[in-house]
């Protein structure tokens, strides 16, 4: 276990990611300028919505803890409405590891979903097993996904009392709705 400010939590590298390690690194660096704020500073029960002009929202969540590492866990999603249901376009969930003494922070990719087509994939499908092809796929698209959302101006939406902007994802609030353009972002 590393210790520091903040909850311990298990160190996942080991010397066989040592390929993965630098793209874990980016990552982290890639989400925390994304959101506008450490990333250890988001708060549980709390939804983030990140706005950009043209674009779906992207919604980011505090998970409950990975239990194996201790290391804070995030879902990262875009949403569309189809027949009623919210669908996800895609969701990535990702596991954070936070600057600790002299290791740098990390994020690791550990699912893709997708609603339609139906789409769903773990890195980790059970304790102790890895799928090494998918752990660099994700971990590239999830590198790319935030170089995008970047690109696109997405913006984190100021914290709204009793939560206004940044309530959970609801059929009335669907950033964007099938068959139609998404609404103006101020």
């Amino acid at each position: 276990m590393t210790t520091g400010p903040g909850p311990p939590y298990s160190w996942p590298m080991t010397a066989t990611d040592t390929l993965t390690v630098p793209a874990f690194r980016q990552n982290y660096q890639r989400l925390e300028d994304l959101l506008g704020q450490p990333i250890p500073d988001l708060r549980s029960g709390v939804v983030y919505r990140l706005r950009a002009a043209g674009f779906m929202d992207l919604v980011a969540e505090v998970l409950p803890q990975d239990p194996g590492t201790g290391a804070m866990v995030l879902s990262l999603c875009h949403y569309f409405v189809q027949h009623g249901d919210l669908c996800q376009d895609p969701e990535m969930v990702v596991r954070v590891f936070p600057p600790r003494g002299d290791r740098p922070g990390l994020v690791e990719a550990l699912s893709f979903q997708q609603a339609i087509p139906p789409v769903y994939q773990v890195v980790y499908p059970e304790p102790g097993k890895v799928v090494p092809r998918l752990k660099r796929e994700l971990n590239a698209f999830l590198a790319t996904w935030l170089r995008n959302l970047k690109a696109q101006g997405h913006r984190l939406v100021p914290e709204i009392e009793g939560g206004g902007a940044n309530r959970r994802p609801t059929l009335d609030a669907a950033p964007c709705l099938v068959g139609r353009a998404p609404d103006s972002v101020e």
